[in-house]
């Protein structure tokens, strides 16, 4: 049932709680380069996606060139260091068999690190011949289809985007725990920083955080002592760290992305920074308490906007975008005001929010049981907010 709430103009209160629940399943391993019969079963039934996909549209085989439809049909294989996006992997599907598309630089790791047991046959090309020889080569009398304009080959880009943007329970239980990573990184960086560092240092570290376990920073952003008030998209500079920071970052690991913000000052914050917090958590609230399955973001927006209007910051929601489906992209599906756009079970919606100073961002799953944060909070200051007598929590600002 769809669901569009609103927030209600009550008092709000801040505690300390137990970080939010998140997807019940169980975790990948932390090689991928292992045959777990999870991440298998998840590349079979893609496979079985694949092949009624190739009889509907008449074609005998598949090519993927697409990075993020590769990472998605691998169920998180990623290729390294690769500078050229011609020598990029690919893969090539028949109803019954796969392959994976490759110069003989990549082959060997591709097998032994990403996908050793997952089903996939090898057809590699010399480096020194480039990719170009050997996808002519797959097209000569055949019905071929390709998620990238090639030559005679049938476009099928626009159908494969929408299928991987719902995640199945394997890919769930990645996103989770990438998540989970994020805001560890998030709040641990915020509880380490110390006056004087720079925007600088504290983007090195949060992306050192990151890449201890594993993921690899998409956009880092730290907005210090009110900077994001000129730039909402700030990345990060020399300037010295004083009173209080804004941190965001979207990560990727097993190909999927998560974003996510924290905030925190040395000492209370002011008064001004406090009312803008508040209401981007106001924001926040009504957005997440309204992510449920074929809830209309039109509507959704349309709320968020009141509540901006009854806070006194009506037109902040023009210098931000205030959400997005993310996914194998960062961003998979723009969310703009006048979206017919309907949420579906399965699907990455990352909230974003942003009121002068300051930011409310997590992501979330969209599910049959309701919204499932995937940016926990650990030993963290929540507001508690009631949405149309729902309770909906979200990290207020640290206090060092």
């Amino acid at each position: 049932m769809a669901r569009c709430l609103h927030a209600q103009e009550a008092p709000c209160m801040t505690a300390i709680l137990t970080p939010a629940s998140v997807v019940d399943l169980e975790l990948p391993p932390e090689d991928r380069g292992s045959s777990g019969s999870d991440r298998r079963d998840d590349i079979d039934a893609k496979q079985q996606k694949v092949a009624r996909l190739l009889a509907e549209v008449g074609c005998e085989g598949l090519m993927i060139l697409d990075p993020a439809n590769f990472t998605w049909l691998t169920s998180g294989a990623v290729a390294r260091c690769i500078l050229d996006p011609k020598e990029q992997p690919g893969l090539y599907f028949t109803p019954t068999q796969r392959w994976l598309l490759c110069s003989n630089v990549e082959s060997q790791r591709m097998f032994d690190e990403e996908l050793d047991g997952m089903g996939f046959l090898l057809k590699e090309w010399p480096w020194h011949w480039g990719r170009e020889q050997l996808l002519s080569d797959l097209l000569i009398n055949r019905n071929v289809a390709c998620d990238e304009p090639l030559r005679d080959a049938k476009p099928l880009g626009d159908r494969l985007r929408p299928m991987r943007q719902a995640l199945t329970r394997y890919e769930q239980a990645c996103a989770a725990q990438l998540g989970e990573i994020v805001a560890h990184a998030l709040e641990a960086t915020c509880r380490s920083a110390n006056p004087g560092d720079t925007e600088r240092e504290l983007a090195g570290q949060l992306s050192h955080r990151l890449h201890r376990r594993g993921a690899s920073p998409a956009m880092l952003s730290v907005a210090a002592d009110g900077r994001a008030r000129d730039y909402r998209r700030h990345g990060f500079t020399s300037a010295p760290l004083e009173k209080y920071a804004v941190l965001t970052c979207t990560a990727r690991k097993y190909g999927l992305h998560v974003t996510a913000s924290r905030t925190f000052s040395f000492g209370p914050p002011d008064e001004r920074l406090r009312k803008e917090h508040l209401t981007a958590c106001k924001v926040a609230a009504t957005l997440i308490a309204s992510t449920w399955p074929d809830a209309g973001f039109k509507e959704m927006f349309n709320a968020a906007k009141r509540v901006y209007l009854l806070t006194g910051f009506e037109h902040e929601w023009q210098l931000c975008p205030q959400g997005w489906i993310t996914g194998r992209l960062p961003v998979e599906l723009p969310l703009l005001p006048d979206s017919t756009t309907l949420l579906q079970s399965g699907w990455l919606a990352t909230w974003g929010p942003t009121v002068g100073g300051s930011a409310c961002v997590d992501t979330f799953l969209v599910d049959e049981a309701g919204p499932q944060r995937l940016t926990p909070t650990d030993q963290w200051p929540l507001v508690s907010l009631r949405i149309s007598g729902s309770e909906v929590l979200v990290p207020n600002i640290l206090e060092r």
